[in-house]
C-alpha cells in the first residue's frame, strides 16, 4: 500500500489558488477530452464474501492519467463517482420478477493540487481528506476502492446475490471561483458500462 496521511481540515475553498492563464486552461481541457480510438476507459470489479460482510474492490482505468495529473497541477479539479449495487436473484416461482435491489452505495471523490502545501489532495463527500506526495500514489488513491463494505450479511442468510458497479469520471472541474462554463459550456464526463460479479 502506498504511504499516505489523512486528516479532516478546512475546505479546499479556503486554500489559495494559483492564477492560471486562460490559454493554458483551454489547452488542458481539450487535451483531456480524448476522442477517437486513442481514448479508453474501463472498470475492474472483484467481490469477496466473508461470513458477515460482502466486500467489493474497484479500479477505474483510464489511458489519460498523466494528462489528468498535469491538469490538477495547473489548477483544475477532477471528480469521480463510484456506484455499487447488490441484487438478490429471484428464484423458483418468483423468477419471473425482476431481481431485488438490496443496497446501492455511492462514493464521491474530488482530487486537486494544494499549491500551498505542494501536495495532491483527494477529498471525499464526507469532508475527509487524504494527502499524496506523488502522482502514482494519487492515482492509486483516487481511482480505486479496496475492501469496500457493500452489504452486511445477516447470520444464516442464504440466497444468490450479485454485485454491479460502474464509475463516472469528470476529469476537468475548475477550482472556484473559475468555472468550466467559460471554456466549453460543460465539463465532459466519462461513464463505464456496468460490471457484474457473482457474490454467493
Amino acid at each position: 500500500m502506498p504511504s499516505r496521511s489523512s486528516s479532516k481540515t478546512d475546505s479546499r475553498k479556503n486554500r489559495p489558488v494559483r492564477p492560471v492563464g486562460r490559454g493554458l486552461l483551454i489547452a488542458a481541457f481539450l487535451a483531456l477530452l480524448g476522442t477517437g480510438p486513442t481514448f479508453a476507459q474501463s472498470l475492474e470489479l472483484s467481490v469477496t464474501a466473508s461470513p458477515d460482510v460482502l466486500l467489493a474492490n474497484l479500479w477505474f482505468r483510464w489511458n489519460k492519467e498523466q494528462e489528468l495529473v498535469s491538469s490538477l497541477q495547473n489548477g483544475m479539479e477532477a471528480r469521480i463517482v463510484f456506484t455499487v449495487r447488490v441484487y438478490q436473484r429471484r428464484v423458483g416461482f418468483l423468477s419471473f420478477l425482476r431481481d431485488k435491489l438490496l443496497v446501492e452505495k455511492r462514493v464521491e471523490r474530488s482530487a486537486f493540487w494544494d499549491f500551498l502545501d505542494r501536495k495532491f489532495v483527494v477529498e471525499s463527500q464526507d469532508g475527509s481528506r487524504t494527502d499524496f506526495t506523488s502522482a502514482p500514489d494519487l492515482l492509486f488513491g483516487f481511482f480505486s476502492l479496496h475492501d469496500f463494505p457493500v452489504l452486511r450479511l445477516p447470520a444464516g442468510s442464504e440466497g444468490s446475490r450479485y454485485v454491479t458497479a460502474r464509475a463516472r469520471l469528470e476529469p476537468v472541474r475548475l477550482m472556484p471561483p473559475l468555472t468550466i462554463v467559460t471554456l466549453a459550456g460543460a465539463a465532459a464526463s466519462y461513464t463505464t458500462p456496468w460490471e457484474r460479479r457473482e457474490a454467493r
